[in-house]
């Protein structure tokens, strides 16, 4: 083989690795791209499902609460003792106390 024909088989051998080197740095820019978005868009995802859910366990638990208030000041309004409004509810005397008073009713 010639000088000649070996200086552009050795061109086209480093043209080869060049372009294999750069696409595979490429490849892996894509991915890591590609991956970084994925995961966010997943951690956005499982991010609005955790509000969502929290969100709902704390309407539930206030929503709860708030019937618990109402029946005592119900209850109180009614003529009912403290002792009726505990056995009812399942509430401690001083939480009902308290919930008078928050709402204004006097023992």
């Amino acid at each position: 083989m010639s000088i000649y024909n070996q200086l552009i088989e050795q061109g086209r051998s480093k043209g080869m690795e060049r372009g294999i080197e750069q696409g595979i740095e490429r490849g892996i820019e894509k991915g890591i791209e590609q991956g970084i978005e994925r995961g966010m868009e997943r951690g956005i995802e499982k991010g609005i499902e955790q509000g969502i859910e929290r969100g709902i366990e704390r309407g539930i638990e206030k929503g709860m609460e708030r019937g618990i208030e109402i029946s005592i000041l119900n209850a109180f309004d009614n003529n009912f003792d403290l002792k009726s409004i505990r056995l009812i509810t399942g509430e401690t005397v001083e939480k009902i106390q308290t919930v008078l008073l928050k709402n204004n009713r006097k023992l």
